[in-house]
C-alpha cells in the first residue's frame, strides 16, 4: 500500500490555513499559490492516478489543473471549499482524458515497489492487488465517491460540490462502495 503510506505522509492544512491561502490566490499572490501547490499536489496528482493508471498522463493532467486553478484565481470564494475547487477541475481532466483515450494504461512494472519476497509479503501483494481490483470494479461515480472521502479525506459535502451531485448520493455511493468492496474482499477479512 505504498500509496496510501505516501499519502499519510503528505503535509495537512488547517481550514484557516486554507481560506488565508485562498484569499491571498484570488488577489494573484504567487508566493500563496506556490504553495498551496506543494500542499495539494501529492493529493491531486494521487487523485488523477487512480483515474489514468499512467504516470506521465497524471502529471501532466495534475499541472493543467493547477494552471485552471490559478487562470480562474478570481472566480475562488475563499468562504466555500477551495480543495473541492481543485478536486472537481481534476476529476473534470481525468474524466475527460479518459474519454479522449479508449482505455486507461495501468501500472507498468517500473512503479512498483521491490518488496523481499516472502510468504507474507506474497499474501500482502495478492491482497493488495485485489483490493485494487475491487476499487477499480465500481461503477465510475461510485469509484470516484470512494476515492474522494478514503484515499482523499475530502468530506461528504466537498465530494457532493465536487462531482456536482447530492449529499444523500454521496451517501448512497459510499455505502454502495464499501459493500462492494466487503463482498469483493470477503476472503481477506475472515
Amino acid at each position: 500500500m505504498f500509496i496510501v503510506l505516501f499519502y499519510n505522509a503528505m503535509i495537512a492544512i488547517t481550514n484557516e490555513n486554507l481560506q488565508s491561502l485562498l484569499t491571498r490566490i484570488k488577489q494573484k499572490d504567487e508566493e500563496a499559490f506556490k504553495e498551496f501547490f506543494f500542499i495539494m499536489q501529492p493529493h491531486i496528482f494521487y487523485y488523477i492516478f487512480r483515474f489514468v493508471y499512467n504516470r506521465t498522463i497524471a502529471e501532466d493532467l495534475t499541472q493543467e489543473t493547477f494552471i485552471k486553478f490559478w487562470l480562474n484565481a478570481d472566480k475562488i470564494d475563499p468562504s466555500k471549499s477551495g480543495k473541492a475547487y481543485l478536486y472537481k477541475i481534476a476529476h473534470n481532466l481525468s474524466i475527460n482524458s479518459l474519454k479522449r483515450k479508449s482505455g486507461a494504461e495501468y501500472v507498468s512494472d517500473e512503479h512498483l515497489n521491490t518488496i523481499p519476497m516472502n510468504e507474507a509479503s506474497i499474501d500482502f501483494i495478492f491482497m493488495e492487488d485485489e483490493y485494487q481490483k475491487a476499487v477499480n470494479s465500481l461503477p465510475e461515480r461510485c469509484r470516484a465517491v470512494f476515492t474522494l472521502c478514503r484515499f482523499d479525506g475530502l468530506e461528504y459535502a466537498e465530494i457532493a460540490e465536487v462531482l456536482g451531485i447530492s449529499l444523500q448520493t454521496v451517501k448512497n455511493q459510499m455505502s454502495k462502495a464499501l459493500a462492494v468492496l466487503r463482498k469483493r474482499l470477503q476472503n481477506f477479512l475472515n
